[in-house]
């Protein structure tokens, strides 16, 4: 059996949190998957790297779909009136009753603060970007990407494009001018 150090789980958890769009919630998924992986080997003190990879993967997965979904209760308008502290004639609710529905529906009261709003927003302007991305590759050839990639994602210079690619510097500058050109007519 390998034996994980605390540093390869920790590792492991970051580069499968990098795999999630939720980049804003990459240290929550880090701490999920660690503490799915310790879990795990509280139970089963000798398990399999791969199996453990799984585990982590779920409990990112889940902590996505399902603890940070808002929870949503339908409601009557009986029920918002016994729940605001109304009396509403229409239906009748022992005071039990009115009791657990004013507790299940306070409970799932959230509040948006600011920070949570700015996350919202630049999740949804990465998702905005990479869409513009894709429209934007699909048109060019897989040459022009090549070089745009190494441009503007690996911050490489047209000299260092143009020796790595085995091309002229002015070949680097004109196909590079070319695929910005296409991607700016989206």
């Amino acid at each position: 059996m390998i034996k994980l150090t605390t540093d390869e789980i920790v590792t492991m958890c970051e580069k499968l949190a990098s795999k999630y769009r939720q980049h804003h919630m990459r240290d929550d998924l880090i701490a999920e998957g660690v503490l799915a992986v310790y879990d795990r080997l509280d139970t089963t003190p000798d398990d399999y790297p791969a199996s453990l990879y799984r585990r982590a993967n779920k409990a990112m997965y889940d902590y996505i779909n399902v603890k940070t979904k808002a929870v949503t209760i339908p409601t009557s308008r009986a029920a918002t009136e016994v729940a605001l502290g109304n009396e509403y004639t229409g239906q009748n609710y022992s005071d039990e009753g009115k009791k657990a529905l004013r507790q299940a529906l306070s409970s799932t009261t959230v509040q948006f603060d600011e920070e949570f709003m700015l996350a919202v927003e630049d999740c949804t302007k990465d998702y905005e970007q990479k869409d513009y991305l894709k429209k934007g590759f699909d048109k060019l050839t897989e040459r022009e990407i090549v070089i745009i990639k190494m441009r503007y994602f690996d911050d490489m210079t047209q000299e260092d494009v143009a020796v790595h690619q085995g091309v002229t510097q002015q070949s680097i500058a004109l196909w590079e001018e070319t695929a910005l050109s296409k991607m700016d007519k989206l």
